[in-house]
């Protein structure tokens, strides 16, 4: 399972995830490892989903605009809205932390495409793909 926090989590969450001490049991990447700041979603989106990625994000806008929507059903890509978009770091980081469990299962058991929000507390709540 390879997880892609996309730019709008910015790069501290995923740099932290990716400390090799701490031995998260997935590989992470993100945005700017792979693309311009400013790549435009309808660029990268069909790329990660072609690689088989898992979208970890805080802009739950890409199943509301066309190229967003059309780009996660043509690719198949799973993605997980994460809460907290205006929080400090440290609570991103906390929220990831108490959903990992069940991002990973949901990575697992549901079929792609999919689309969950995940609350502060790190439950997910499946979102519907019209």
């Amino acid at each position: 399972m390879i997880l892609f926090f996309d730019r709008s989590v910015g790069t501290a969450v995923p740099q932290i995830l990716r400390w090799r001490r701490l031995k998260l049991p997935v590989q992470v990447e993100y945005h700017e490892m792979h693309f311009p700041t400013d790549e435009e979603d309808d660029r990268w989106l069909p790329i990660v989903g072609d690689w088989g990625w898992t979208v970890i994000g805080h802009d739950s806008s890409y199943n509301t605009k066309a190229t967003g929507l059309s780009a996660i059903k043509q690719y198949e890509i799973g993605c997980f809205y994460l809460w907290g978009s205006e929080a400090p770091r440290w609570e991103k980081l906390r929220c990831f932390s108490r959903a990992y469990d069940r991002i990973v299962e949901a990575d697992a058991d549901t079929p792609r495409p999919f689309i969950y929000l995940v609350s502060q507390t790190g439950r997910l709540t499946p979102e519907p793909i019209p």
